[in-house]
């Protein structure tokens, strides 16, 4: 049977850990503050953040340009191997697009898939297809239809503590960033179908917190797997992964770093829920 080779991109938040275990191919994406261009695979979240709190204007965060996806797409399918290549959600980057016109370019079999998510939603999908790579006994249209099964059993949930960024950002009205500031209000947000919906504006932290720990005591489902991710909301973060694995029963959940360019739009002390069931 053919070799699968498995891409992603780097907002699914992979530990070095996973991507050597998996084998799994990285593609960065990259961010820009203040004139200085970084990939997000190398820049150092605490290093990110202050950098971000220092300077005035929201970084900008890049696709990976096409001749680098290109030139990946070309060393991988050298060896007559196929690649599946599964990138974050195409209404908040253009990389999947980008992705599927570099595999259009090459001579190899390159399939592209569009995850409808980002960060560890998405490294749920990927870490899932590189199991199933690595076995050697699965096609590629295996592999689809079991991520497929997984993208529609996972659910991801982002609080945002400050509208600033989502206002620099122009990701919500300016007016209605300016009356959330002042008001001092949390926004809950779904990621549903690939595009991030409001579910909640709150004023405390306590009133946050209980909230969604009604969506979890709500959920009737087996939790396969439960991850936390946080740019610099450590403390609310952790919290949630506390609640998470006393109500699911879970021996394990993961706490992690948000990558760059998600810390960029979620900005300063925002943090996720992200998890899949049976």
């Amino acid at each position: 049977m053919t070799k699968i080779k498995i891409v992603t991109d780097s907002t699914a938040g992979l530990t070095p850990e996973e991507v050597a275990q998996y084998n799994i191919h990285i593609l960065p994406l990259t961010v820009e503050i203040d004139g200085e261009t970084y990939d997000a695979t190398t820049i150092e979240p605490e290093v990110f953040m202050s950098k971000m709190a220092a300077s005035k204007q929201l970084p900008k965060s890049s696709q990976p340009a096409i001749g680098t996806i290109v030139k990946l797409y070309e060393e991988l399918t050298a060896d007559g191997s196929e690649v599946l290549s599964i990138h974050l959600t195409e209404k908040l980057s253009g990389t999947v697009l980008t992705a599927q016109q570099a595999a259009d370019m090459v001579d190899g079999q390159v399939t592209v898939i569009d995850s409808d998510y980002i960060a560890r939603a998405l490294a749920f999908q990927v870490i899932e297809a590189a199991k199933m790579a690595e076995q050697g006994s699965h096609t590629v249209a295996d592999i689809l239809t079991k991520i497929a099964s997984i993208r529609a059993k996972t659910k991801l949930y982002i609080c945002v503590v400050t509208l600033e960024n989502l206002i620099k950002g122009g990701r919500v009205g300016r007016m209605q960033g300016i009356i959330g500031s002042l008001l001092n209000i949390k926004l809950i947000a779904k990621l549903q179908d690939g595009a991030l919906v409001e579910e909640a504006k709150i004023r405390s932290k306590k009133q946050t917190m209980n909230y969604l720990i009604d969506v979890l005591k709500a959920e009737t489902k087996k939790v396969k797997e439960f991850n936390v991710v946080h740019a610099n909301g450590l403390q609310m973060a952790e919290e949630i992964r506390a609640q998470a694995k006393e109500i699911f029963h879970l021996p394990e959940v993961k706490l992690l770093n948000a990558d760059s360019v998600i810390s960029t739009h979620a900005g300063n002390g925002a943090f996720a829920m992200i998890y899949y069931t049976e």
